[in-house]
């Protein structure tokens, strides 16, 4: 069974500031603001695939 195809390097460069920006939002935002938190991941993801989309654009400009 294949796992997802990630790249690990940028993967755990970004994986540690969203942790704690996530362990921050949730420590210190009110009870009723704490769905924020959900933030941290989306934006991970959000930044990893624009990395990965940039690194292909560029690649083909070569």
């Amino acid at each position: 069974m294949e796992g997802m195809n990630v790249d690990k390097k940028k993967y755990f460069i970004l994986m540690p500031p969203m942790l704690l920006l996530g362990i921050f939002l949730f420590y210190f935002l009110p009870a009723n603001q704490r769905s924020y938190v959900f933030l941290a991941p989306i934006v991970l993801w959000l930044i990893y695939y624009t990395w990965i989309f940039i690194e292909i654009k560029h690649k083909k400009k070569l």
